[in-house]
């Protein structure tokens, strides 16, 4: 239910170490990707110097997973070079594909141009109807009012 499955090293008959176990297991490979989980030193120095073997251990109340070796990164951009290579043929082959459907020129691609500011951001223009302001009318205040109504009586 957990996921994870129990293997055990299929030696019932002769009894072996927990590391000779884990090593047999992994020998040839490791073809079933097993990842090895162990607090032995020596098994681990061991396990590094094969490729395709991750390893995890603990170191207080922490789990950690090694990085891929030395070994394995290398065999790694080797399978990947090799995977990426393509023979003469195939070149051929592509190149007649693409002469028979005219793809063989390169396609060009849209130039960027400059854009302009936003239009949110920019104050509009004054047209000639509004460059004439109104002048507004002063209220007059409670002072001039009364100055006003006392003088013209």
């Amino acid at each position: 239910s957990s996921g994870i499955n129990a293997e055990y090293g299929g030696h019932e008959n002769s009894a072996l170490g927990a590391g000779e176990c884990l090593r047999e297991m992994v020998d040839g490979g490791n073809s079933e990707h097993y990842l090895v989980a162990t607090q032995d030193k020596e098994l681990m120095q061991e396990l590094r110097q094969k490729s395709g073997i991750p390893l995890l251990y603990l170191s207080g109340c922490t789990l950690y997973l090694e990085s891929p070796s030395y070994q394995s990164r290398n065999e790694a951009e080797e399978q990947q070079r090799n995977q990426d290579l393509l023979t003469d043929f195939e070149k051929e082959t592509i190149k007649q594909l693409k002469a028979e459907r005219g793809e063989e020129r390169k396609v060009s691609r849209k130039r960027k141009r400059p854009k302009g500011p936003n239009p949110l951001s920019c104050k509009k223009k004054k047209s000639e109807g509004e460059g004439k302001k109104k002048k507004k009318k002063k209220k007059k205040t409670d002072l001039e009012q009364t100055q006003l109504v006392s003088e013209a009586s």
